[in-house]
């Protein structure tokens, strides 16, 4: 069992199914998870508390780590691999360079995230007053302060474990580190299900520690086959180490604006209606499913390819490799923006609809979702251009980018959210699209909107840049598959829409079954139209 997870992947295709399965079972579980606090709270108090003491901790971890890894790490432990692997037994040779840039960065990361959680610890009651000033009440001000230093140890484990999984990478080795966010997912929902009725809120902040542990613990007998020895050095002088600091600090830039953008929406949302974290939070994750399983899993299966075609200065490999990813996004990434618009109830009534998740929690989620729909393209598009500039060494461009988009997503935020608070001409008219009329708390859907715009701009952008830096003819190609797509995309919403009707006369609307077959049945109908129709245009 154990070497069927430790085995190796050895092309983007294999490599970019194992990581699909392993993200489908992730995010299936992210959706039970969900269900699961749908059910015990709803969108009320407890939920908005627990998101709100999360983004701390998330904080630390996304700038310091996602940045290194994904940015810095992997393309130049890589680079070391070609002169430092014993490849007859595939395994890295103990002090050689790439071994010690690796135990290096490991100790660094864990020991300086470690540090910096500590004096997050001490300062956590005035973090959360910034985090969610919207929290009157001293009650769920002292919660979220509990629930923040105790979630502060999350950022340790994923730490080492995210550097583990970065070196894993490099040994395409996608199976066992596919495997750790489902146990993440896992420890979550194990505290939602057996902690929570113990400790109440607090069981959730436990599941989160149990689930990065599981993160952590389930990669070590992989890390050990792959012949790493830990020892007790920082190598901070070495240049291989420098050069990650180097190349991560741009992308630490840019995923700290995007952090800082989570925390400025969780910060208007609070001082919203209560729930509005909640309904914000629930709605980002549903649409973040095809984001991670379409574009994230896909630009990670193709990094390490992309990244050594261009060390090797394949500049043409490279743009094919890149082109072909890009297009199977689009192929798969456009049509689930429009059928996240179309059927955006009946997608938050299966999933969420439980418990104490009512039916205003319902309607005002799934319009959430359908906003957020529109930019799901873009969103699943964005990490494959963005790996392409990684794989280039160039972290700058991709970094200010991102920062600019944030920019704009924070100005747009507090201006949708006013605008919508007035309850003026906008407010009418969006109330008015999204069936929301006698609905409270349509405020927080200018959080989404806001989101969306941004996310669109900052894919165009990027790939403009992309195009003009790297190859034009490239943009040509792209063109030609992105009318097609578009084109077949448009047939599928047509379909779903109108099949949605005679499929809520022929069955029981006021069943959760009904409303399942309701989504599934125009879903498909509009699936095999969108194959049909790009099987005729040659896509």
């Amino acid at each position: 069992m154990i070497r069927l997870l430790n085995k190796k992947s050895n092309s983007i295709l294999i490599a970019g199914i194992v990581i699909g399965v392993g993200g489908i079972l992730s995010r299936v579980l992210g959706l039970v998870r969900d269900r699961i606090f749908a059910y015990q709270f709803g969108a009320g108090i407890e939920l908005d508390i627990y998101y709100a003491a999360f983004r701390i901790p998330d904080f630390i971890y996304a700038i310091l780590i996602m940045g290194a890894v994904s940015a810095a790490f992997i393309p130049v432990f890589s680079g070391l691999l070609k002169n430092n692997v014993l490849f007859e037994e595939d395994k890295i040779k103990e002090n050689s360079e790439a071994h010690k840039l690796g135990v290096g960065i490991l100790n660094i990361f864990t020991f300086g995230v470690g540090i910096i959680s500590l004096i997050l610890f001490i300062f956590a009651p005035l973090l959360v007053r910034i985090i969610a000033p919207g929290f009157s009440d001293g009650e769920m001000i002292n919660l979220t302060i509990l629930l923040t230093r105790v979630m502060l140890i999350q950022p340790i484990l994923l730490s080492a474990s995210t550097i583990i999984t970065g070196m894993l990478h490099s040994f395409n080795r996608f199976i066992i580190t596919s495997l750790s966010p489902v146990m993440y997912n896992l420890g979550i929902i194990i505290g939602a299900v057996f902690f929570t009725p113990v400790f109440g809120v607090f069981g959730l902040a436990y599941g989160v520690i149990l689930g990065a542990l599981l993160h952590f613990a389930i990669q070590i007998p992989a890390l050990i086959e792959i012949g790493f020895k830990w020892r007790p050095w920082f190598n901070f002088n070495l240049k291989n180490t420098k050069l990650v600091f180097k190349l991560m600090l741009p992308r630490a830039f840019g995923i700290m604006g995007h952090q800082i953008n989570f925390i400025v929406i969780t910060a208007i949302a609070s001082t919203l209606a209560i729930g509005s974290i909640a309904i914000f939070n629930f709605a980002n994750n549903i649409q973040y499913v095809p984001v991670s399983l379409i574009g994230i899993t896909l630009a990670t299966a193709a990094f390490p390819t992309l990244s050594k075609k261009f060390s090797n200065e394949h500049k043409q490999e490279f743009l094919i490799t890149f082109t072909t990813v890009f297009k199977n996004i689009l192929f798969l990434g456009l049509p689930l923006s429009i059928l996240f618009i179309i059927l955006r109830a009946q997608i938050v009534r299966v999933i969420l609809g439980t418990g104490r998740f009512d039916w205003q929690d319902t309607q005002l989620t799934a319009a959430a979702l359908g906003i957020f729909g529109i930019s799901v393209f873009a969103q699943t598009l964005i990490p494959i251009i963005t790996k392409a500039f990684y794989s280039s060494k160039n972290t700058k461009t991709p970094a200010f980018i991102t920062l600019g988009a944030v920019i704009l997503n924070i100005v747009l935020s507090f201006y949708f959210v006013e605008i919508l608070s007035k309850h003026g001409a906008f407010y009418k008219y969006i109330v008015e699209r999204l069936h929301l009329i006698g609905v409270s708390g349509a405020e927080i859907l200018g959080l989404p909107i806001a989101f969306s715009i941004s996310a669109i701009i900052q894919f165009l952008i990027l790939i403009f840049i992309f195009v003009q830096h790297f190859d034009k003819e490239t943009l040509n190609a792209l063109s030609k598959s992105w009318l097609k797509i578009l084109a077949s995309s448009a047939v599928l919403g047509i379909t779903t829409y109108y099949a949605l009707r005679p499929l809520s006369q022929i069955l029981d609307m006021k069943t959760g079954l009904g409303i399942f077959l309701q989504g599934i049945g125009a879903g498909i109908a509009g699936i095999l139209v969108y194959l049909i129709t790009s099987y005729l245009l040659r896509i």
